[in-house]
């Protein structure tokens, strides 16, 4: 179990990533330029998260991406979130601008 300044302080370098305190998980949010952008994210996303042993919420439209994570086993963000929250940043930022 990680706390909010640890969490944060994770965070810090991150342009996609915040800490939602009220909910108690990482959440991103991405802007895409058309669906099929969209959807080719959140299957990266998908295999990502399967890599690591991970499954976070993930909610998509025509261009937007959302995507939460916490450690739902432990009800809480850990380390398992921000490694996930760190290779989707890493990869994504390679195909669409940052600025969400």
């Amino acid at each position: 179990m990680l706390g909010k300044e640890e969490i944060e302080k994770e965070l810090s370098s991150s342009r996609l990533w915040r800490y939602d305190e009220n909910s108690n998980c990482l959440i991103c949010e991405i802007t895409t330029n058309n669906f099929k952008e969209t959807v080719l994210i959140v299957n990266l996303i998908c295999g990502l998260s399967e890599a690591h042993f991970h499954h976070p919420d993930v909610e998509f439209g025509y261009k937007k991406i959302k995507v939460k994570l916490m450690t739902h086993s432990e009800k809480c963000v850990t380390y398992k979130d921000i490694d996930l929250a760190k290779d989707i940043e890493r990869f994504v930022t390679k195909i669409v601008k940052v600025g969400m």
